[in-house]
């Protein structure tokens, strides 16, 4: 066991060995190599924005998001908790009749301040993971009329299970958006994984392709990879400027909290006006009718 700890421990090191020297050295280039491996069931340059409604704060920016949406005619995948479907509907009902996705976020998101502190998606048992992905659909059936498709595990990335898998194939789900593209085969491209279940893996960027695109990631955590929102931006231009250029396929989320800060959402709206955006479930139905061509 103790020698197991020391290789893990070791390899966690030499990971982020390996990214920092890729991120200083040659970026551009590793992102370029890998978004060129995908398997694109577009063949063209798409993209699909999504958000995570995970705090009171989140749901205060809501109408913020609808409307810049609007201004833009963009629709965005909206990964929503069961709680607040319930305590918040009419935001929710808007999103739904202006055309945008909603992915299930789980009911109560472990480790939700509000109403799981201190509990973890990946610490629960599969009665109890089970548990939150299906009280939240049928919360948001009934008061959104809306049969979700989709899960995103909340805060994914390390806390995301391969037991969800077999959850969301029980449950008649097609796909999961729980993963980062840097640690997932494909590099973000949609992949038929577990149990019949497409993972859509959230991406990266053109000068950080080992990291995920998040403004907590590249502004808000401790050691974070920017250093302001003009750079949070840049990077941002930069990374659709790349996606236009080459036929790849990229999705993002991003806080809502965060982004309708400073101005940010709106100039990255602009910029997706430059390219084909699409949803989750779109794409699920064109993978579909390939294959069933």
């Amino acid at each position: 066991m103790r020698s197991n700890k020391l290789w893990l421990m070791r390899n966690k090191y030499v990971a982020f060995a390996c990214r920092e020297l890729i991120h200083r050295l040659c970026p551009s280039a590793a992102y370029g190599f890998l978004t060129g491996r995908q398997d694109n069931p577009y063949g063209e340059s798409a993209y699909t924005l999504t958000f995570d409604f995970d705090f009171e704060k989140d749901i205060s920016a809501f109408p913020r998001i609808l409307d810049l949406l609007h201004k833009y005619d963009l629709k965005a995948g909206m990964a929503v908790i069961g709680k607040f479907v319930e305590k918040y509907p009419d935001i929710h009902k808007r999103a739904v009749d202006e055309g945008h996705e909603i992915i299930n976020h789980s009911y109560t998101h472990p480790d939700n301040p509000h109403w799981a502190p201190g509990k973890y998606f990946n610490k629960l048992s599969y009665e109890e993971q089970k548990a939150e992905v299906e009280k939240a659909h049928v919360v948001i059936k009934d008061i959104l009329g809306v049969d979700c498709i989709g899960f995103r595990t909340p805060h994914y990335g390390i806390l995301h299970t391969e037991s969800v898998y077999k959850i969301l194939s029980e449950l008649g789900y097609r796909y999961s958006s729980s993963t980062a593209a840097c640690a997932f085969p494909g590099y973000g491209a949609p992949l038929l994984y577990k149990h019949n279940i497409y993972e859509i893996p959230t991406g990266c960027s053109l000068n950080f392709p080992l990291a995920i695109f998040d403004s907590w990631n590249m502004l808000r955590k401790k050691r974070p990879f920017l250093e302001n929102d003009q750079q949070f931006i840049q990077e941002f231009t930069v990374t659709i400027d790349h996606l236009v250029s080459n036929s790849y396929y990229l999705t993002h989320y991003f806080d809502p909290y965060d982004v309708v800060e400073n101005g940010k959402l709106e100039k990255m709206l602009k910029k997706l006006c430059s390219v084909k955006t699409v949803l989750y479930e779109d794409m699920i139905e064109e993978i579909d009718s390939q294959r069933n061509a």
